[in-house]
């Protein structure tokens, strides 16, 4: 996945084994090989958004297939439309229906999958995408995150994962890649989605440091590093790195002294920014509320639309019309 301004869109519909398999190699970036084992009516489809620092894939595989892929630096998570699959990676084996949720097997395992008349949707996240995400949970993190089982650990966790997925969508879809916010806070999103909802060997408990580092001192740095890079793509290891503290540190300092997190008061900084933009705007000079939304990182104007108005007691079209 490359970083571009605005998502890159591929498909790939065929009757062709060959041409879909190769497909399958591009989408989810490893070597795929394929056996057809019974060729039914139908085409196979592979379909993709490339939104830079995730992606988005739906795809069809009518007939009986049996697919193994190798290895690869990319994280595939994926829901079960239509059909059936059996899918296996190193000992874990999970049998796929309907409105199932699953990891594509464990990072650094082959995965082995019989998939008949399958249909799925997919979100593709970078591996070190997932361990910065780690690295934001756990001060303890010292290599890469283990996940213990390939299904999400119940049933309301596979929901959030789905909702996550389909925000995303939205967020591509909505935004265009307009800006780089929307899909960066997307990514970051989705890979924290994975961590909460699939269980892994990711220790969270905080180090005793990291409550003493948490004074006004850190808060002040934290909250000056975020007021004056609120335009850009800052993660909390950023904020953590400008304050010279852990990322526990900065949370837990938010949360004593402000009751909030590092990510709602960059959105609370992000918002005033949105407002500043959108009193100034030249009336017709073609500002619009989605517009100055997406450039501060909302990809969705409604929640957008909703938080303003909590914030300040009228509609973003109204300050843009004043």
């Amino acid at each position: 996945m490359t970083l571009q301004s605005g998502p890159v869109y591929d498909d790939c519909t065929t009757c062709d084994p060959e041409t879909v398999r190769r497909s399958l190699e591009a989408a989810f970036g490893a070597s795929v090989r394929m056996e057809v084992l019974l060729l039914t009516a139908g085409r196979f489809a592979v379909s993709r958004i490339d939104a830079g620092p995730f992606a988005l894939t739906e795809i069809r595989l009518p007939g009986r297939l049996s697919l193994s892929v190798e290895p690869s630096g990319l994280l595939v998570v994926s829901t079960v439309h239509g059909g059936r699959g059996d899918l296996r990676s190193g000992n874990r084996h999970e049998r796929l229906r309907r409105g199932d949720v699953c990891l594509d097997g464990r990072p650094g395992e082959v995965r082995d999958l019989g998939a008949e008349d399958l249909r799925v949707s997919s979100v593709v996240l970078p591996l070190d995408l997932v361990g910065r995400a780690a690295d934001d949970a756990s001060p303890h993190r010292r290599g890469p995150v283990r996940f213990t089982e390939l299904v999400p650990g119940g049933t309301h966790m596979a929901a959030l994962r789905q909702r996550t997925a389909d925000f995303a969508r939205c967020a591509v879809l909505t935004a265009g890649g307009v800006s780089r916010l929307v899909t960066a806070e997307t990514a970051r999103l989705l890979a924290a989605t994975v961590l909460v909802a699939f269980p892994n060997d990711l220790d969270t408990s905080p180090l005793a440091a990291d409550s003493v580092d948490a004074g006004p001192e850190t808060l002040r740095r934290a909250k000056a590093f975020i007021e004056g890079n609120a335009q850009h793509d800052i993660t909390l290891a950023h904020v953590a790195a400008a304050a010279y503290v852990t990322p526990r540190a900065v949370q837990y300092a938010f949360r004593r002294h402000m009751d909030t997190t590092p990510l709602d008061y960059a959105r609370r900084v992000r918002l005033d920014h949105a407002h500043r933009e959108l009193r100034d705007a030249v009336p017709g000079g073609g500002a619009t509320v989605t517009g100055i939304a997406a450039r501060w990182g909302f990809a969705h104007v409604g929640r957008f639309a909703a938080a303003y108005r909590r914030v300040y007691g009228v509609p973003p079209r109204t300050t843009l019309r004043a």
